[in-house]
């Protein structure tokens, strides 16, 4: 049966967590990964830092072959860089494991990992791999990706409908709004960062039940 796990792991766990030892107010998201041959490479959403600055920072890591800056869109700039190497940490935990990357959103506080396997033993997998490549991931939550309301649809976890509810009830969907992500991050006990990750899931939750054909 099909499960999504959500991981959290310390910012040194990817090469891009050096962005915030420079960059503190950085948030870096993986959009895709790509394997070719005996290398990864990497397709991340960076804001909080100028695209070419952080483009210019990151071609200084020698573990990076090429870093290339492919766009910038509303104070958010997408990098495609290539990894020297094979498959290694957490990259290769992904590309390696029958899993699939649903969300890689890392801060200064760390990384968070969402992947999705057909199998729970595939989760296992996972975490077995990240181990054997040095990281000690630590399982935030797990859901049961099959015990959707409409069949074939995800469905929300209790974190999204807290996050989502809140949303609703302090104001914040209303015009003007009356409440700010951080305030509800503070009443949460949790990051800005992590609450608008939340929010953005159970967006994608609601569209892919509710909105899409399935």
């Amino acid at each position: 049966m099909a499960t999504v796990a959500e991981f959290t792991m310390p910012p040194e766990t990817f090469l891009l967590g050096a962005v915030f030892e420079s960059y503190p107010d950085a948030v870096v998201e993986i959009e895709r990964i790509v394997p070719t041959g005996s290398t990864v490479m990497p397709y991340v959403w960076i804001e909080g830092v100028d695209g070419e600055t952080v483009r210019e920072f990151l071609s200084t890591v020698e573990e990076f072959e090429t870093v290339t800056l492919v766009d910038s869109v509303c104070g958010r700039s997408l990098l495609r860089c290539t990894c020297v190497g094979t498959h290694e940490g957490l990259l290769g935990a992904i590309v390696d494991s029958d899993v699939t990357m649903l969300s890689v959103v890392g801060t200064e506080s760390g990384w968070r990992v969402d992947v999705r396997g057909d199998e729970q033993r595939a989760i296992t997998a996972f975490d077995r791999a990240c181990r054997d490549a040095g990281i000690v991931p630590t399982l935030s939550e797990l859901t049961d990706a099959g015990s959707a309301a409409i069949e074939g649809a995800p469905e929300l976890t209790d974190r999204q409908r807290e996050a989502l509810t809140l949303a609703h009830e302090r104001g914040y969907f209303s015009e003007p709004r009356t409440t700010t992500l951080e305030e509800m991050a503070t009443e949460l006990g949790i990051s800005r960062q992590a609450l608008s990750n939340r929010l953005r899931r159970g967006y994608r939750t609601l569209v892919e039940s509710h909105v899409l054909e399935t």
